[in-house]
C-alpha cells in the first residue's frame, strides 16, 4: 500500500472516530435533556433540581419548572424568573410572570397585564388574582383599564403590552 493510500486511510479513520464521538455526545445530551424534561413534567424535583432546570433553554422544561415554582410559592427561582420575563417565547414569559405574581414580586405586574389576553385562558383567574393582590385594584379582565392604571402609576415608563 502506498504512503498516500495509508495517509488517506488514517485520515478517514480519524474522521469516522470524530463522527462517532460527536454522535455519542449528542446521544448523551439528548438523554440528559429527556431526563430533565421528564423530571420537570412528571417528577417531584427538589428546589435545587428546579434551579438547575431553570438553566435549560428548552421551553418545555422552563414552563413546567416555572409552574412548579408558582404552585410551591418558593422564592428561590425569583431572579432567574425575572430574566425570563423577557424570553422570546411568550409562554415562558407568561409562566415567569405567573410565578413572580404568586410570590408577590411587583416586577410581574406589567407582564401579568400583558397576559390578560394570552392564549392560555385557563390561567386567567390566577392572573387576575395576582394583579388584585399586588395592586389592591380590581379592573376585572379589562386589559385597557389595567393598562390605563399602570400608565398613571408609572408616568413616563415604556412597556409594550401587546402579545408578541
Amino acid at each position: 500500500m502506498s504512503r498516500k493510500a495509508r495517509a488517506t486511510l488514517i485520515l478517514v479513520g480519524a474522521c469516522i472516530a470524530c463522527v462517532l464521538l460527536a454522535a455519542r455526545l449528542v446521544v448523551r445530551h439528548l438523554e440528559a435533556l429527556n431526563a430533565a424534561r421528564q423530571l420537570a413534567m412528571e417528577g417531584h424535583p427538589t428546589v435545587e433540581q428546579m434551579l438547575q432546570l431553570l438553566q435549560y433553554s428548552d421551553t418545555i422544561i422552563l414552563n413546567n419548572t416555572l409552574t412548579q415554582f408558582e404552585f410551591s410559592k418558593n422564592p428561590a427561582g425569583r431572579e432567574r424568573a425575572v430574566d425570563l420575563l423577557n424570553h422570546s417565547d411568550r409562554y415562558v414569559s407568561y409562566t415567569a410572570s405567573l410565578y413572580l405574581g404568586a410570590i408577590g414580586d411587583q416586577r410581574s405586574i406589567p407582564y401579568l397585564i400583558r397576559g390578560l389576553d394570552h392564549p392560555a385562558w385557563r390561567s386567567r383567574p390566577r392572573v387576575l388574582n395576582y394583579l388584585k393582590r399586588l395592586t389592591l385594584e380590581d379592573f376585572g379582565e379589562s386589559k385597557d383599564a389595567w393598562i390605563q392604571w399602570w400608565n398613571t402609576q408609572n408616568v413616563g415608563a415604556k412597556f409594550d403590552f401587546k402579545q408578541s
